[in-house]
């Protein structure tokens, strides 16, 4: 089973899920992902440009914790990646110790469950009638 996610104690997160013994009892999932802040550079832009295109690729999953391996690799340091049966989250690292936690880049998600927005799509408003 891959793991990602942080835990203080690693042999917790290295135990088989209670819940779902094995990924093979996961429905299937159609991956997209939502970059939910501007890039700061040229750089990162060719990254989540590398990113989706690896991710659309690859859009239909059972575990998007199989994906995360390579999200870390495509994003490179810099990064935190954290991870979920359904999700993989970007964050990116502060500068320095004294500078606040920067908010969260991207995610990858479900598009059957979910509705991210990348950061400059237009907002969609609902009226109440």
């Amino acid at each position: 089973m891959l793991s990602c996610l942080y835990h203080p104690n690693p042999a917790f997160m290295n135990q088989p899920s209670q819940s779902y013994p094995n990924a093979t009892g996961f429905p299937a999932q159609e991956t997209y992902l939502a970059i939910e802040q501007k890039p700061r550079d040229k750089a990162e832009k060719i990254r989540l440009v590398k990113l989706r295109q690896y991710v659309q690729s690859h859009a239909h999953q059972a575990d998007l914790r199989s994906l995360a391996p390579s999200v870390r690799e495509l994003m490179g340091p810099g990064y935190q990646i954290g991870c979920g049966s359904s999700h993989i989250w970007i964050l990116p690292l502060a500068d320095s110790a004294s500078l606040p936690a920067p908010e969260r880049l991207a995610i990858v998600a479900d598009r059957l469950m979910t509705a991210f927005r990348d950061w400059n799509e237009a907002r969609i408003t609902i009226r109440m009638q």
